[in-house]
């Protein structure tokens, strides 16, 4: 494993090769919204006389641990459970995962614990995911919100196979040389790229592998759940262009949908600002009534 040092002194390698346009990096601000009360509750977080169901789904090389600022915010109005990725945090590695596979543990994780017509919600690859699942069972699903994700890999033919070769040579340095530039917050790049560091590194790869081929924007004009997307300032730094984005990144075939930016981000959205993140949670995951905004 790299020290934390050669972390630091690395070269530029290949994090866009990773979902999201790692090229636009602004200055982001380093303001955080007020710090929450831990949640009480380990696993499902249950909340009395909940009208709503909600699932969230972490990204790529995160686990469950990086909602656990917003879940406190969130149980009052819904029945939150956290999907943990196979070879994530404290889940077990499965023969290879992919997108298609962990979309159908997914589907399982769902029927196991009842839950019934809930609110996805993606960040990342977790994204792409809860999208996978939606537009396979559009009729089990209530809403879809998903965060800082493409719904098609943006990587040149050239940056996948720098990425294998790279991966292959320095697996412990690539991950570093992605996960050092997602926030401005020292602490919070120091957490995420621990959990990176900490997850089963032939799941990592599989799955990022499988990304690379991944395209699902010929299927977007036949999705029927509303749809809300959520951009970081990372992805989205120019709130004048976050249509042009939207529509480089993949969507201009989307049936509709909506979309929020929050302003002064990295893509730790719900590390960075959990309040704000959890109210726009909130407001899309009981009315579909929310119009493209590009607030905050």
């Amino acid at each position: 494993m790299t020290s934390r040092s050669d972390r630091l002194h690395r070269t530029k390698l290949l994090g866009a090769a990773v979902l999201i346009l790692a090229c636009l990096s602004p200055q982001l601000a380093g303001a955080q919204d007020p710090e929450p009360a831990p949640a009480a509750e380990q696993g499902p977080v249950q909340a009395s006389e909940s009208r709503f169901e909600m699932v969230l789904v972490h990204g790529l090389g995160a686990s469950n641990e990086i909602w656990d600022k917003v879940l406190p915010f969130l149980k009052g109005t819904f029945k939150v459970w956290t999907f943990e990725l196979s070879g994530h945090g404290t889940t077990q590695p499965i023969m290879d995962p992919t997108i298609e596979a962990e979309a159908t543990r997914l589907e399982e994780f769902i029927a196991a614990n009842g839950i019934k017509y809930p609110t996805l919600v993606g960040h990342g690859m977790g994204g792409l995911i809860t999208l996978r699942y939606s537009l396979d069972h559009p009729a089990k699903v209530h809403r879809l919100i998903m965060m800082d994700t493409a719904p098609k890999q943006l990587a040149s033919d050239d940056q996948k196979a720098q990425a294998a070769e790279a991966l292959a040579l320095n697996y412990d340095r690539f991950v570093a040389s992605y996960y050092l530039r997602l926030s401005s917050q020292e602490a919070i790049t120091e957490t995420t790229l621990d959990m990176a560091l900490r997850t089963d590194s032939a799941s990592f790869i599989s799955m990022l592998m499988s990304s690379f081929e991944f395209d699902m924007t010929g299927e977007l004009p036949g999705l029927s759940v509303p749809l809300l997307i959520i951009g970081s300032q990372l992805l989205f730094p120019i709130p004048e262009s976050c249509q042009p984005v939207l529509t480089q990144i993949g969507y201009g075939n989307a049936r509709s949908l909506s979309f929020k930016r929050l302003g002064e981000s990295g893509h730790y959205m719900m590390l960075e600002k959990p309040v704000r993140l959890a109210s726009v949670l909130l407001a899309f995951g009981v009315t579909a009534e929310y119009l493209f905004d590009v607030g905050y």
